[in-house]
């Protein structure tokens, strides 16, 4: 039997391979089937030629039942094994004889069902007449019934219970499926938040920043509103680290955090540019209100030592730098102007706020 990228399709098998046999369905395939959602409340009458007449296809671990873009035209119902359905498969790890341990994640991430002993699938391209849009694949020795879609319409027309019971199965499945996508957009979601997260401090980190105060920018500038920016930075970190040691250099830096958050009024856009550096966004703000902003943050950081272990206090305090936007010059200037005021601050004792020249 040939193969291709490990997956064995219909399409490659010999001629004569194609044309399954009917076999006799025994007793507890049959009562699995009346037993199934499908088939729940229809009469054995109507559907006495899908179990006498339907041939029964026997599929190897590996083997496509569904091939992405095949049209197939049957509804399949599953007598024994498992299936995994398959939005697109890179199928090269599903060939025979391989272990589920071998199966790469990034194929389990893509696997958007399982089908068991007694459900059906294949419905949607009998529905619509569409070619399928994923792939169904024996996870294991499998054994399905493969009901032509013209005997599915006739019994279907004979008795509606199946249609409606097809109705329900599918609700089911899209039910399930909305699930998964709105999982799958919840992980996508915290992933992104991830990414844009300090992870020491939990403030937003320097690509939040970028992102965000452009954008923020662009909306003060199509408003005419003026906006202002603080680099803080915290004094004498280095001898923390030195004396006390760098977990406590790192409580120190979210102790700082807080105290910045605390002094900043809602709607401030605060994050950590690295180190022991912040940065704060302040929109609509001019540069005596900014000056105001920042000499609290000092006062409030200053007001409130960080407590040690051993009970001590730790005197902390920090230099603002202050620049005021004008409109025109973008992010990369606001910057480096609150950069260099915050350098003055340094130079001028620390502990204290220096706005940038205009």
């Amino acid at each position: 039997m040939k193969q291709q990228h490990g997956v064995q399709t219909a399409e490659m098998r010999p001629e004569h391979a194609l044309q399954s046999p009917v076999v006799a369905l025994n007793p507890s395939q049959r009562a699995l089937l009346m037993g199934s959602s499908l088939l729940d409340g229809v009469p054995l009458a109507v559907v006495q030629k899908w179990l006498t007449h339907a041939p029964v296809r026997s599929l190897a671990r590996g083997e496509a039942l569904i091939t992405l873009g095949s049209a197939h035209e049957t509804l399949f119902l599953l007598l024994s094994g498992e299936l995994s359905v398959w939005l697109h498969a890179d199928a090269s790890s599903l060939a025979a004889g391989e272990t589920d341990a071998a199966l790469p994640a990034v194929l389990t991430h893509k696997e958007v069902a399982r089908i068991l002993p007694g459900e059906s699938v294949g419905e949607q391209s009998l529905i619509d007449r569409q070619m399928p849009n994923a792939w169904a694949i024996a996870e294991q020795e499998s054994q399905v019934l493969a009901v032509p879609a013209d005997m599915v319409w006739e019994s279907m027309h004979e008795e509606p219970k199946i249609a409606l019971n097809l109705l329900r199965v599918l609700s089911a499945r899209v039910r399930k499926a909305n699930a998964g996508l709105s999982e799958a957009m919840l992980h996508q979601q915290r992933l992104a938040q991830d990414a844009e997260t300090d992870a020491l401090t939990g403030l937003p980190n320097r690509r939040w920043m970028d992102r965000t105060y452009r954008r923020t920018l662009r909306r003060q500038q199509s408003s005419a509103c003026s906006a202002s920016l603080l680099m803080i930075d915290i004094d004498h970190f280095k001898n923390v680290n030195d004396e006390h040691g760098h977990p406590v250099g790192d409580l120190v830096l979210c102790h700082a955090a807080r105290c910045i958050e605390i002094a900043l009024r809602p709607g401030d856009l605060c994050a950590r540019y690295g180190g022991e550096e912040f940065c704060v966004l302040l929109p609509e703000v001019d540069a005596v209100t900014a000056n105001r902003i920042a000499q609290r943050i000092c006062a409030t950081v200053f007001k409130t030592p960080f407590r040690l272990d051993t009970g001590d206090s730790l005197a902390m305090s920090v230099s603002v730098g202050v620049a005021s936007w004008n409109q025109q010059s973008p992010l990369e200037t606001l910057l480096e102007a609150a950069d260099a005021a915050l350098y003055q601050a340094k130079r001028q004792g620390r502990n204290r706020v220096v706005a940038a020249l205009d």
